[in-house]
C-alpha cells in the first residue's frame, strides 16, 4: 500500500512536471509586425525637392487660414466645417469645396460673379474622382493647387497641382507635389503669396489631434531636388520630413530677407483686418438675401448631383423638391435684382441732385 501511494504521488508530480513543460512550450513571444514600406515612398525621396523652410508655427487646424497673412492679391481663403473656400484678387471667381452626399467625398466647385450674383456652383473637370478639398489658385488663373485623398496619395491628403486647358474646359490630371510636401500623414495647403515670395504649407505630421503646422517656404523660381548622392539616406528621409527647418538654410541672407517679407506680409494683412472692421456694417436686407441665394445653389448643386446617381424611387422625392428649391432661388434672384436695381436708381438721384 505505502509502494502503491508513492507511486501515485511520483505519477502525480511527473504528470504536473510535464504539463507544466507543454505550458512553457506554447508560450510563444510577440512576432513583430513586418511593415513594409510604400515603394511610392523611395521614388519620391531620389526626387525630393530642395526648398528653404523659413519659419513654423502650430495653430489649430480648424482655423488655420486666419494665421497665414495672404496678400489680398491673391485671393482670400475662408474655411468651415474642414471645407475650404478660395475667391481669386478680383473677387469675380470662386472654388468651393462641398460634401457631396452621393459618394460620401468632398469635391470642388467653381463659380463666377456676373450680373451681381454668383453662377450655379458647378463641378471642376477632370481634377480626379478622388475627394478633394483645400484649392488654391494661383494669379494666373490656370495653375490649381488641392489636397485629394485617395490612391494616389501616400497616406492621408496629399498635395497636387493640375492646369487648366482652355480647349478641352477643364483641368488636366493632377500630379502629386511629391516631397517634402507629400507625407503618410495630411497635407492640407499649398498656397503662393507672389507679392511677398512667400509659400505656405499645412500639414499634420507629428501634430496631435486637432493641431496643424504652417510651415513658411521660400518658392524656387524653378525647381530643384536634392542630388541623392551628396546625401546619406537617413538625411535625405529627415529633409523630406522637415525635421529640422534649420536644415534647409543653405542661405542665411536669404531667410532674414525672406523673414523680412514675411513680417510686411503680417502687418499688411493685420491692416486689412482693421480696415475691414472699421468698414464694417451690419448685415441688410440685400445681405441676408444674397446669403440665403448662395445657401440654395449649394444645396441644389448636391441634390443635382445625387439625383443623377439615384435609385427611380428616390429620384420620384427628389424630383418635388429640386422644382420647389429653384422656384426658391429664383424667386430669391428676381428680389434680389429688384433691390439692386432700386439702390442704383437711388444713388442716381442723390448724384443728380
Amino acid at each position: 500500500m505505502r509502494r502503491l501511494t508513492i507511486l501515485l504521488l511520483a505519477l502525480l508530480m511527473l504528470g504536473t512536471a510535464a504539463e507544466a513543460q507543454r505550458t512553457r512550450r506554447v508560450v510563444r513571444k510577440p512576432v513583430k509586425p513586418v511593415v513594409v514600406e510604400d515603394p511610392r515612398i523611395a521614388q519620391m525621396l531620389a526626387a525630393t525637392q530642395q526648398i528653404m523652410f523659413i519659419d513654423s508655427m502650430v495653430v489649430d487646424k480648424a482655423d488655420f487660414v486666419c494665421h497665414i497673412p495672404l496678400s489680398a492679391e491673391c485671393g482670400t481663403l475662408e474655411m468651415k466645417d474642414s471645407l475650404l473656400q478660395f475667391t481669386n484678387e478680383l473677387g469675380d471667381h470662386r472654388l468651393t469645396t462641398y460634401f457631396d452626399i452621393a459618394d460620401s467625398l468632398s469635391h470642388i466647385a467653381m463659380s463666377d460673379y456676373i450680373g451681381n450674383y454668383w453662377t450655379t456652383p458647378e463641378r471642376v473637370q477632370g481634377i480626379s474622382d478622388a475627394a478633394a478639398n483645400f484649392p488654391f489658385l494661383m494669379p494666373d488663373g490656370i495653375t490649381l493647387y488641392m489636397a485629394q485623398k485617395g490612391e494616389k496619395s501616400l497616406g492621408g491628403y496629399d498635395l497636387f497641382v493640375t492646369r487648366y486647358d482652355g480647349d478641352e474646359a477643364a483641368f488636366l490630371r493632377a500630379e502629386n507635389l511629391g516631397m517634402p510636401f507629400a507625407s503618410e500623414a495630411n497635407d492640407y495647403l499649398y498656397a503662393i503669396d507672389e507679392k511677398h515670395q512667400l509659400g505656405y504649407f499645412v500639414t499634420d505630421r507629428r501634430q496631435p489631434e486637432g493641431k496643424v503646422c504652417i510651415y513658411v517656404f521660400v518658392p524656387n523660381a524653378t525647381r530643384k531636388v536634392y542630388q541623392s548622392e551628396a546625401y546619406g539616406e537617413e538625411k535625405l528621409r529627415s529633409l523630406a520630413r522637415i525635421d529640422r527647418i534649420a536644415d534647409t538654410w543653405t542661405s542665411v541672407p536669404e531667410r532674414n530677407q525672406a523673414l523680412r517679407r514675411l513680417e510686411a506680409a503680417k502687418a499688411e494683412a493685420a491692416r486689412g483686418e482693421q480696415a475691414k472692421k472699421a468698414h464694417q456694417q451690419p448685415a441688410t436686407e440685400l445681405d441676408n438675401l444674397r446669403h440665403q441665394a448662395e445657401v440654395l445653389e449649394k444645396a441644389l448643386l448636391l441634390a443635382r448631383n445625387y439625383y443623377a446617381k439615384a435609385s427611380a424611387s428616390d429620384r420620384q422625392t427628389l424630383r418635388g423638391e429640386i422644382i420647389k428649391s429653384e422656384q426658391e432661388l429664383e424667386a430669391l434672384q428676381l428680389k434680389i435684382r429688384q433691390i439692386e436695381k432700386q439702390q442704383r436708381n437711388a444713388a442716381t438721384r442723390q448724384k443728380n441732385n
